[in-house]
């Protein structure tokens, strides 16, 4: 018997930190997976929960991977 396929919906807040630069914080549901920071124009620092940090070129790749380790851990 297979499971059935459960759409998940991820929610994107962008907010600035203590230092005024652009972080975009990953929400699904009420929890928060991680945030994204613009560090220049083709580089993007993602932080999971575990203060995992991941160097990726676009934010697509960052909300990816985010999702990704979000699933393993969960």
């Amino acid at each position: 018997m297979s499971k059935s396929i459960k759409s998940i919906n991820v929610e994107i807040k962008d907010s600035k930190d203590q230092n005024g630069h652009q972080v975009s914080d990953l929400m699904i549901g009420r929890k928060r997976i991680g945030f994204i920071t613009k560090l220049s124009d083709n580089k993007f620092e993602a932080v999971n929960t575990h203060q995992e940090n991941y160097h990726v070129k676009t934010f697509d790749e960052g909300v990816q991977l985010l999702i990704k380790d979000f699933h393993l851990h969960h």
